[in-house]
């Protein structure tokens, strides 16, 4: 009877179409790091839970596979990090693993030695309600490398998830660490993007055949917004908050491509906010050329995305509530099928973004600098490190001088332009951010007051926003339905009355504003 366990897993996962997964074991790369012959072997699993999913509500995954010789045990639980959620540094998976030889193909709870896992087990009374729930079968290329003094394994995946009688394909290869570093994983995937395109795929096996059993669709997630300890150092809460910002925007890659939630873009477009927020307001801690690139590259993704959720807004919080107004309006109806047709050519480009390289090699930069410290910025024998200094009085400076700012223009708001009142949007917006990435460096009743007066602020502001967006959408709109042959008549027609509606929407956020802005002006800093 063999038993192992448990063991970490920490692996990271590419997915690419069947002609680059067919070029992958001829790169000159893979063959330079070879240690010895590879492998083949076929992968047989069959996947247990119980019909209300226990096992998946826990993070877990309780799998029999056969190899070929004989059947092997696996459970998978994820370790958890400092907030109690499953870990995962970007796109490095962190497990438990518990495995075990078994003599029959069904599983037994019994060879898994740990109590806390087996208290489960009790409690929950899984034991006696398992079920098949999705099978996998797998044809699998392994290679062992040697990369520094890191062992890594890859492991070619073909073949197919099934259940309910459907089925999901996988074409994937798998880096799994054998020994050393996990940043190795990053400089290898680094290297082979290259060769080879692919992005990073999220999604373990099992998590994609519990979908698939499920039918449901992915979901899209908001920020993480973990707390800061007044202990902290600078680089310490600089790479809590930015695993945060990658955790949301690879939890919304799904949802992007799926299109069916608008959800989906709104929120991974919040994750690249925050992200450049972020490099922004540590700025004195990360290295020139490291800001330099994410700024640049988080940017570009941001406005690959923006066409969708631009139109997304319009539709739901400008031409939605016209429409209702005046649903008899012929040109309105014409519009909006216009609409219609160039936000899901938008969202064909916000899919594209997602599977593009460049935001693979993105991705894979950014975790790489956030695991080994890269991210820094370097400094002499007798400078001070400013990633080493206590987090409270760097926050406390960041806060006070994004205040000002804000206040500053704010102070001024009634005779402000339209520009200046973007610009003392977006100026809120900074100090909004900064405020939530240094929640639990203060108290949690004066922060929460500051911040949510705050985003009432750009709540109104935020219709100024949304005019000028619209205006140049319209632009659009109306060049296309021209093209398309529309009257000119109802072309007019249809953009004046959406220039109204936002017009008096405009004239009622800024007859508000007053009052939130005196609200505002009550509160003390919350850092002071």
């Amino acid at each position: 009877m063999t038993r192992r366990g448990p063991a970490e897993e920490i692996e990271l996962k590419l997915a690419m179409d069947g002609a680059a997964l067919a070029r992958l074991p001829q790169s000159a790369l893979l063959h330079s790091l070879q240690t010895e012959a590879g492998r083949a072997k076929k992968l047989a699993s069959t996947y247990y839970d119980t019909a209300d999913l226990r096992l998946k509500q826990a993070g877990m995954a309780l799998r029999v596979r056969h190899d070929g010789t004989g059947y092997v045990q696996t459970l998978k639980a994820p370790r958890l990090d400092h907030n109690g959620q499953p870990r995962s540094d970007g796109g490095l998976q962190h497990l438990r693993e518990f495995e075990a030889a078994l003599e029959a193909p069904e599983p037994d709870l019994s060879r898994i030695e740990d109590p806390a896992i087996q208290a489960f087990f009790s409690e929950s009374r899984i034991g006696r309600d398992l079920e098949p729930i999705f099978t996998t079968d797998i044809d699998r290329q392994v290679l062992p490398l040697e990369l520094a003094d890191s062992r890594v394994e890859l492991a070619i995946d073909r073949g197919r998830i099934a259940a309910n009688g459907s089925e999901l394909p996988v074409c994937e290869a798998e880096l799994e660490l054998q020994r050393g570093e996990s940043g190795k994983l990053y400089e290898l995937a680094m290297m082979l993007h290259r060769e080879v395109p692919f992005r990073i795929e999220r999604a373990s096996k099992a998590a994609r055949g519990y979908g698939l059993y499920s039918g449901a669709r992915p979901v899209p997630q908001k920020a993480r917004k973990p707390a800061l300890e007044p202990g902290m150092t600078v680089g310490e809460a600089f790479e809590r908050q930015a695993r945060a910002c990658v955790w949301q925007m690879r939890a919304n890659e799904e949802p992007v491509i799926d299109g069916t939630d608008a959800e989906g873009v709104h929120q991974m477009r919040v994750a690249i906010r925050r992200m450049r927020a972020l490099v922004s307001a540590f700025s004195a801690a990360v290295d020139r050329d490291v800001a330099s690139y994410l700024k640049t590259e988080l940017r570009w993704m941001q406005r690959q995305l923006g066409p969708a959720r631009d139109l997304d807004v319009f539709l739901a919080d400008t031409f939605g509530p016209l429409r209702e107004r005046l649903p008899s309006a012929e040109s309105l109806a014409q519009l909006a099928e216009t609409t219609e047709n160039l936000r899901a050519e938008a969202y064909d480009d916000a899919r594209a973004a997602v599977h593009d390289p460049r935001y693979t090699a993105l991705l894979l930069r950014l975790e790489l600098w956030l695991d080994t410290g890269a991210w820094q910025k370097t400094v002499g024998p007798d400078e001070t490190d400013p990633a080493a200094q206590p987090v409270t009085p760097f926050a406390q400076a960041i806060l006070d001088r994004r205040a000002k700012k804000f206040k500053k223009l704010g102070k001024k708001y009634d005779r402000l332009s339209e520009s200046d009142l973007h610009e003392l949007r977006i100026r809120g917006k900074k100090l909004r951010y900064a405020g939530e990435f240094f929640t639990g460096l203060f108290k949690k009743k004066d922060t929460k007051a500051y911040l949510d007066a705050l985003e009432e602020i750009q709540d109104r502001l935020g219709a100024l926003n949304d005019a000028a967006t619209g205006q140049t959408l319209l632009d659009r709109i109306e060049a296309r339905m021209r093209e398309h042959g529309e009257r000119e008549h109802d072309v007019a027609n249809a953009a004046g009355l959406v220039q109204g509606w936002q017009v008096a929407r405009i004239a009622q956020e800024l007859q508000d504003f007053a009052q939130v802005w005196k609200r505002f002006g009550k509160l003390d800093p919350f850092w002071r």
